[in-house]
C-alpha cells in the first residue's frame, strides 16, 4: 500500500538520518513532516498549506519590520529630545548673552553721558579757574596803584608837616608860605585825597595867598591849625592804606583758596574721567565679546532647529510609510485569511468525497504499519517523548483492531496523527506567542533601562553644573560679604577719625578767632589811646608822656600776629573743608559700593536659592528615574529567568 510506505518512509529518513532533535520543537516539525506525507495526495490541503505559510512568511516580515520601525523611533525621540536639549541650552545662553550686551550698552551710555559731564565740568572749572586769575590779577593791580598813590600822599603829607613843625612865627614868610602853597597844590592833585579833605586843602591854599600881604597878621595858631589838617589827612591816609593791605590780604587768601578748590575739582574731575573711559573700554570689550558669543549661539540653535525640522520630517514620513506598509500588510493578511477560510468553507464536502475514495480504494495489512509503528517508538525512545509513545500505542492499537475487522485503519492512523499535529501546533504557537513575548519585553525593557540611564547621566551633568554654580556664588557671596565688613570697618574708622578731625577743628579754629579778636581788639584799644594822645597832648619835658615809639613798634608786632592768626585760621579752615570733602566723597562712594555689593549680594543669593531649589530638583528628579530604573531592572531581570534559557548541566 502506498500511504502507510510513504508514511514509513518518511519517519525512517528522520530516524536513520540521525536527524532527530533532542528537544521537543525539533519533535513537532518531525511530525508535521509525516502529516504533510499523509495529505500529499491532497491539493486543497496543499493550498492552505501554502496560504498559511504566505501569511506566517508576512506575519514574521511584519514583526522584523516593526522592530525596526521602533528602532527607528527610539532614534528620532532620542534625537529630538538631545536636539531640543541643546535648543534649550541655548536659548539660556542666548539669553544670557543678551542680558549681558545690554547691560554693557547700558553701561556705555552711562559713561557717555559722565564723560560729557565730566568734561563739561573740567572745561567749566578751568575757565573758571583762568577768570579767576584774571580778576585776581586786576585786583592785584588796583591794590598797588591805590598802594602807591597812598604812599606818596603819606610821603607828601609827612613832608609837609616835618616842614610846617621846623618852621617857626619868625620864619613864616613868603618863601615858607610858598612851600606850603607846593605841599597844599600837591595834596590837592593827589586822587588820594577824600573831598572834604580837598575843600579844607583848597581854603588853606587861599589862606596862603592872602598870606603875602599879611604875614604879620598870621598868627602861630593858624600854623598849627595846617599841621593839625595835615596829620588828620595822613592819619586818614595811613588807615586807608591799611584797609587796603587787609583787604588786599583777605582777597589773596580767597583767591588762593578758590584756585585750590578749582585745582582740586580739575584733578579729581581728570582722574574721574580716566577711571570713567577705562571703565567704558572694558564695557565696550565685552559687549563685543558678547555679541560675538551671541551670534555664534544664534547660528548654533539655527543649526539646530533646522537639525530638529529635517529630522521631525524624516520621521513623520517614516511613520507615515510605516502606517502604509501596516495596512497593506493587514489587507493581505485579510485577504488570505478570507480566502482560506472560504476554501475551508465550501471545498469541506468536496475534498472529502474527492479524497475520501480514493483512499477507501486502497487497503492495508498490519504488516504495512508494523515498521511505522517500530519507527515511532524509536522515535519515541530518543526524543523521551511520552505523548509521542502514547500515539504510538494508540495506532498500534487502532492497527490491531482494523485488522481483526477488515477496515482499512488509514482514516483512523491519520486522525490520530493530525489530533498530535493539532495538539503541538498549539504547544508550537504558544512557545511562539512566549517568544514573541519575551523579544517584546526584553527590548522595550532594554530601550526603558537606556532611557533611564540616559535621563539619570543627564540631570546628573545637570547637578554637577548647578553644584559648581553654588560653589561658585557662596565664593562671591562670601567675598561680597568680606567686602561689606571692611567697607563698614572703613567706614567706622573714618567716622571716628573725621569726628577727631572737626574736634580738632573747632578747638583750633576757636583759639584762632579767640586770639584774631583779642589782638583786634588791643590795637583798637592801643590805637585809640595812642592815636589821641600823639594829636592832643604836648609832651613836656619832666613829665609824663605816651609812648608813641614803643607803641608804634607794639602795635606792628600785634598785627604781625593778627596776620599769623588769620593765615592759620584760613589754612585751618582749608584743611577742615579739604578733609570735610574727602570724607564726604569718599563716604558716598562707601554707600554706592556698598549698595552696588547689597544689590550684588541680594540677586546672587536669590540665584544661589535658585540654583539650590533647582538642585533639589534634579535631586529629586534623579532619584525617582534611578527608583524606575531599578523597577525596569528588576523587571529586567524577571523577565530575563523567565525567557533566557540556561544551558542543561551536562551528565
Amino acid at each position: 500500500s502506498r500511504k502507510p510506505s510513504r508514511l514509513k518512509a518518511t519517519v525512517s529518513v528522520f530516524v536513520r538520518g540521525g536527524q532527530i532533535s533532542p528537544t521537543l520543537s525539533a519533535m513537532k516539525l518531525y511530525l508535521t513532516a509525516f502529516c504533510a506525507g499523509a495529505h500529499a495526495a491532497n491539493p486543497v490541503s496543499k493550498v492552505l498549506e501554502l496560504l498559511g505559510s504566505l501569511q506566517s512568511k508576512i506575519v514574521k516580515e511584519g514583526e522584523v519590520e516593526q522592530e525596526q520601525y521602533e528602532k527607528f523611533v527610539h532614534f528620532c525621540q532620542q534625537g529630538a529630545k538631545q536636539l531640543q536639549r541643546e535648543l534649550n541650552d541655548s536659548a539660556d545662553r542666548k539669553a544670557q548673552l543678551q542680558a549681558a550686551v545690554e547691560k554693557s550698552t547700558s553701561d556705555i551710555e552711562s559713561d557717555e553721558a559722565s564723560i560729557g559731564e565730566l568734561s563739561e565740568s573740567i572745561s567749566t572749572a578751568e575757565g573758571d579757574l583762568a577768570e579767576a586769575e584774571k580778576v585776581r590779577a586786576k585786583q592785584h593791580a588796583d591794590y598797588s596803584s591805590r598802594d602807591a598813590e597812598l604812599a606818596e600822599t603819606i610821603d607828601t603829607i609827612t613832608r609837609a608837616i616835618r616842614a610846617l613843625k621846623k618852621s617857626s612865627f619868625a620864619q613864616t614868610n613868603a618863601r615858607s608860605i610858598g612851600r606850603v602853597s607846593e605841599a597844599l597844590e600837591a595834596l590837592i592833585q593827589a586822587g588820594s585825597i577824600a573831598g572834604s579833605d580837598r575843600a579844607r586843602l583848597q581854603a588853606l591854599m587861599q589862606s596862603s595867598e592872602d598870606a603875602q600881604d599879611h604875614v604879620m597878621v598870621q598868627s602861630h595858631k593858624g600854623l598849627d591849625a595846617v599841621i593839625e589838617v595835615f596829620e588828620d589827612m595822613l592819619e586818614k591816609a595811613e588807615a586807608q592804606r591799611g584797609e587796603a593791605t587787609k583787604e588786599e590780604t583777605k582777597q589773596a587768601h580767597s583767591h588762593a583758596m578758590l584756585v585750590s578748590s578749582l585745582k582740586n575739582k580739575i584733578k579729581n574731575s581728570n582722574k574721574e574721567l580716566n577711571d570713567t573711559k577705562h571703565h567704558k573700554a572694558a564695557a565696550e570689550e565685552d559687549k563685543a565679546t558678547a555679541e560675538g558669543d551671541l551670534a555664534e549661539t544664534t547660528k548654533d540653535a539655527d543649526a539646530d532647529t533646522n537639525e530638529l525640522a529635517s529630522l521631525q520630517t524624516d520621521c513623520m514620513v517614516k511613520a507615515s510609510d510605516h502606517e502604509a506598509s501596516v495596512e497593506g500588510r493587514n489587507e493581505e493578511l485579510k485577504a488570505l485569511d478570507a480566502a482560506k477560510k472560504i476554501i475551508e468553507e465550501k471545498t469541506g464536502g468536496a475534498t472529502d468525497r474527492a479524497y475520501s475514495l480514493l483512499q477507501m480504494k486502497s487497503k492495508a495489512s498490519s504488516e504495512d504499519y508494523s515498521d511505522v509503528i517500530n519507527d515511532l517508538k524509536a522515535l519515541s525512545r530518543k526524543s523521551n517523548d511520552f505523548s509521542l509513545a502514547l500515539l504510538t500505542s494508540q495506532i498500534s492499537s487502532t492497527v490491531k483492531a482494523a485488522s481483526s475487522s477488515g477496515a482499512d485503519p488509514f482514516a483512523k492512523v491519520k486522525g490520530l496523527i493530525e489530533n498530535m499535529i493539532q495538539r503541538l501546533l498549539d504547544d508550537a504557537k504558544k512557545e511562539a506567542d512566549q517568544k514573541a513575548y519575551c523579544d517584546k519585553e526584553m527590548s522595550e525593557t532594554k530601550q526603558k533601562k537606556e532611557e533611564h540611564e540616559e535621563d539619570i547621566e543627564h540631570l546628573s551633568g545637570k547637578m554637577r553644573k548647578a553644584e559648581s554654580s553654588i560653589a561658585r556664588l557662596t565664593a562671591e557671596i562670601a567675598e561680597l560679604e568680606s567686602d561689606l565688613g571692611h567697607i563698614a570697618s572703613m567706614q567706622r574708622d573714618m567716622d571716628a577719625n573725621r569726628a577727631a578731625e572737626h574736634a580738632d577743628y573747632e578747638a583750633q579754629s576757636k583759639d584762632y578767632q579767640q586770639g584774631i579778636d583779642g589782638i583786634q581788639m588791643a590795637i583798637k584799644v592801643l590805637k585809640e589811646y595812642y592815636g589821641k594822645s600823639s594829636l592832643l597832648q604836648q609832651p613836656e619835658v619832666g613829665t609824663h608822656s605816651s609812648a608813641d615809639g614803643e607803641s608804634t613798634g607794639i602795635i606792628g608786632m600785634l598785627e604781625v600776629a593778627e596776620s599769623d592768626f588769620t593765615k592759620l585760621l584760613a589754612e585751618v579752615e582749608a584743611d577742615e573743608k579739604e578733609s570735610e570733602k574727602y570724607y564726604e566723597e569718599t563716604t558716598q562712594e562707601n554707600k554706592i559700593a556698598t549698595a552696588e555689593k547689597k544689590t550684588a549680594l541680594k540677586f546672587k543669593g536669590k540665584e544661589q536659592a535658585e540654583t539650590k531649589s533647582e538642585l533639589e530638583e534634579l535631586t529629586g528628579d534623579r532619584d525617582s528615574e534611578q527608583s524606575e530604573l531599578d523597577a525596569v531592572l528588576d523587571y529586567y531581570s524577571k523577565v530575563k529567568k523567565q525567557c533566557v534559557a540556561k544551558p542543561e548541566p551536562y551528565e
